[in-house]
């Protein structure tokens, strides 16, 4: 009776997908990149159907099936020859049926065979335009190396960019939360400690509709000229990498709703500004539901 309680106890402090649903999501990318001398900026959407089938005690399954995927700006050719490799090569992943714990992580992939046979087909259409095509051979190798051990095709459908705008570390922890997490910068050119920290209403337990959960990350440590000499050492002939300011954050906003863990709507900002002129990476995730969008219009 005891362990019961204490595990009840546990779900009202956490955020969990409780029940079966089916909602479908946009999601907008919009990215900033300045290298010094190269100046690119993105605007890409994303849409997803999103279906929880059935909630067990230690898992959940799912299916994702991504609807559409669109360049809809950029300034760079080479950012629009990358779209389309990519979309070649993100249709065997359009299609997921999934098992998940509660956090987001995947279990296990469970049409792992459909996947397969979609890659075999991309890399038989591929064959006959691979010739004199860096971006396609190395495209290529990539996903047969994926495609020989089922533990990194986990990997590959965990780097969905789904997973870490829904889910990203809010669900299945105790909150309110603060805790120092392993990672790198945004530019990801170092490793680094992150300091996390979890904001939610008081009293969890008590909401059964919409609540608001802010995650804020930011440098555990002072940065050292080892961090900067690892993380910009490829800029040190551009800029004076020994004398710098970073400022350094990421910043997830989430509305859903507690009952069941129905996101609702996201915006992650992630921001490393190095150089306010020439050396900075901001990234924007903007995710919504189709039935909060019908809200919101019916608000005016």
């Amino acid at each position: 009776m005891y362990s019961l309680t204490k595990n009840q106890t546990m779900k009202e402090k956490q955020i969990l997908l409780r029940e079966p649903f089916n909602e479908q999501y946009t999601l907008l990318i919009e990215s900033e990149i300045n290298g010094v001398d190269v100046y690119v900026t993105s605007k890409v959407q994303l849409r997803f159907d999103f279906h929880v089938l059935k909630i067990e005690d230690n898992h959940i399954e799912v299916r994702i099936v991504q609807l559409d995927n669109k360049l809809l700006e950029t300034n760079s050719p080479m950012i629009k020859e990358v779209a389309v490799v990519s979309q070649i090569f993100g249709r065997m992943y359009n299609e997921l049926h999934l098992i998940l714990d509660q956090s987001g992580k995947v279990i296990s992939v469970l049409n792992y065979d459909l996947i397969l046979s979609k890659w075999k087909q991309t890399k038989s259409e591929m064959d006959q335009h691979i010739a004199g095509n860096p971006d396609l051979q190395q495209a290529i190798i990539l996903n047969d190396n994926i495609f020989t051990d089922p533990e990194k095709i986990k990997i590959a459908v965990q780097a969905n960019e789904f997973f870490p705008v829904y889910f990203g570390s809010t669900f299945g922890i105790n909150l309110p939360a603060s805790k120092s997490i392993s990672g790198t910068n945004i530019f990801n050119t170092a490793n680094m400690t992150w300091n996390m920290k979890i904001e939610t209403p008081a009293y969890l337990s008590n909401h059964s509709e919409s609540i608001r959960v802010v995650t804020r990350f930011n440098p555990k440590d002072s940065f050292t000229s080892g961090f900067y000499n690892t993380a910009y050492k490829q800029f040190e002939d551009k800029i004076n990498i020994t004398n710098l300011n970073v400022q350094l954050e990421q910043t997830e906003t989430r509305q859903l709703d507690f009952s069941n863990g129905k996101l609702e709507k996201a915006m992650i900002s992630k921001r490393e500004i190095v150089d306010e002129k020439k050396l900075y990476n901001i990234v924007n995730y903007s995710m919504l539901s189709d039935s909060e969008q019908k809200n919101e219009l019916k608000k005016g």
